[in-house]
């Protein structure tokens, strides 16, 4: 028998996952779990995402991507490009992650362990390195000859890598990170 797919019930497993996915992490919260919070069997959950890996690509992207837009927006409100580059880096390194810091280490811990083999889910990380570029384009001074894009991908690793240690109660400076990275890319930029 075809199962019909449920608008009512692929929201109550989203809801289940956001939630478990918060508390719990990744490798703590199980498909039996989520299913379990949702009021669905487990198999009804393959009925909506093909994995595990999947089910969290659906909950964690478009948080991710609210928590970047607003990012943008508070960035596109600076002047200087000193307060905007820190801004940018203050907000990957520190505010989005703290936003739900057990929700953003959820998607490293899936990252970590998935198949290598399989592709991810979402063309999540290219849609954020594009746009982490031009709000980098937009904070350094037009005649820098850096690359945007792949400083881009830089401040993303940087921002796996403080998503780990937070996790870890490895609090390092950020601010102080930030402003030194700012004194590099300006200084290079102004030569």
């Amino acid at each position: 028998m075809v199962q019909v797919k449920k608008k009512a019930v692929r929201q109550a497993i989203l809801d289940s996952a956001y939630e478990l996915f918060s508390e719990r992490g990744y490798h703590s919260t199980t498909l039996q779990d989520i299913a379990g919070f949702a009021g669905v069997g487990v198999s009804s959950l393959y009925s909506y995402f093909p994995s595990k890996l999947h089910l969290l690509y659906a909950v964690f992207e478009p948080w991710y991507r609210a928590e970047f837009t607003e990012l943008e927006k508070r960035v596109l409100r600076l002047k200087s490009p000193r307060d905007r580059l820190r801004a940018v880096l203050l907000g990957l390194w520190r505010d989005i992650p703290i936003a739900n810091i057990e929700f953003a280490n959820s998607h490293m811990e899936a990252l970590a362990s998935a198949d290598p083999g399989e592709k991810k889910p979402s063309p999540l990380l290219k849609w954020n390195e594009e746009r982490l570029a031009k709000l980098l384009s937009g904070a350094l001074p037009a005649n820098s000859d850096i690359d945007h894009g792949a400083l881009a991908t830089l401040f993303i690793m940087a921002y796996d890598g403080f998503v780990i240690n937070r996790r870890l109660n490895d609090l390092r400076d950020i601010e102080r990170l930030s402003d030194a990275m700012c004194d590099v890319l300006l200084g290079a930029a102004a030569r």
